[in-house]
């Protein structure tokens, strides 16, 4: 069931970030990813309340609501990272490298883990970073000749980060699915209550903080929240729908497998940036995604 959630929450979050690229410059990075997450509370709650209902009232342990924070932060930080990269780098340029995050938790894996990847995992790895210097040459802009390969603009460098956040929320994240079901083993194997659990209270730690840094620092973006509420609506809507599908595959298997068939977000991002928005400069930029792709394959089967 894994592989169906996967590919699940891959296209749930290719629409999320589609839509919330069409917000860039309407609105800040920060509201941006508050819509995220205010507007994916309501339906996560009403899960969260149906589950209770259906079960029981579960046992929250002080270590699962650590893990939760630590999930919300390095989630919310990733978030920001990703719409911010929207506005210096075209749509494929962003998802592309920040997909990169199978490859950094390999090197997360043998730096921290003693989890030395294979020759083929290493491989991958390079050739990776090869793929990362041809998008950086398919770019109209940077230095000329072979210079550009290793210009590194705010966008991909956002890009990038956003691929780091990701690494350390997929790992709390599961770590927090795990502490729940120790302390509530009545879950059973599915881990649907765990991973519907984890994914409320991480949501709700996202809003207040985000909440308390907009009144504090940006309060002039509120009031944009009635202007683009029904956008805003569906980017809540389908991140709601992406994360609980992320959650749950978490909790059934490695993390590393679950990135791995989460690839299909980035050649739907390629589609949509060809053939609905024809961004520029997405042809050029080609055969680095290719090498990519090819890359995160050796790293898996690796």
């Amino acid at each position: 069931m894994w592989i169906e959630l996967s590919l699940a929450a891959g296209t749930f979050q290719t629409a999320r970030n589609a839509l919330a690229r069409s917000l860039v410059g309407r609105v800040s990075p920060a509201l941006n990813s508050w819509s995220r997450f205010a507007f994916n509370l309501p339906f996560s709650t009403t899960l969260v309340v149906g589950v209770a209902l259906a079960t029981r009232v579960p046992e929250l342990t002080p270590g699962f609501l650590a893990f939760c924070t630590a999930t919300a932060l390095t989630q919310l930080l990733a978030n920001v990272a990703l719409v911010s990269a929207f506005r210096h780098a075209n749509f494929v340029e962003s998802i592309v490298l920040h997909k990169l995050e199978l490859v950094f938790t390999a090197l997360v894996g043998v730096t921290f883990f003693s989890e030395a990847p294979t020759p083929l995992g290493w491989l991958g790895i390079v050739v990776c970073g090869a793929g990362v210097l041809l998008i950086n040459l398919g770019r109209g802009r940077g230095p000329e000749g072979w210079r550009r390969a290793l210009h590194f603009d705010a966008g991909a460098i956002l890009a990038l980060a956003c691929a780091l956040g990701l690494v350390a929320a997929s790992f709390a994240l599961k770590e927090a699915n795990e502490r729940f079901a120790l302390a509530n083993p009545w879950v059973g194997s599915g881990r649907f209550v765990a991973a519907a659990n984890t994914l409320f209270h991480t949501t709700w730690i996202e809003v207040v903080l985000l909440s308390t840094w907009l009144v504090s620092r940006q309060r002039d973006q509120l009031p944009l929240v009635r202007v683009h509420w029904q956008r805003m609506l569906a980017i809540g809507a389908s991140g709601f729908a992406g994360s609980l599908c992320w959650f749950w595959a978490y909790s059934l298997t490695l993390v590393a497998y679950v990135k791995a068939v989460g690839q299909i977000e980035a050649v739907l991002a390629v589609g949509l940036a060809l053939f609905v928005w024809r961004e520029p400069g997405v042809r050029q930029q080609l055969p680095g995604v290719v090498l990519i792709m090819l890359g995160i394959g050796a790293v898996l089967l690796g």
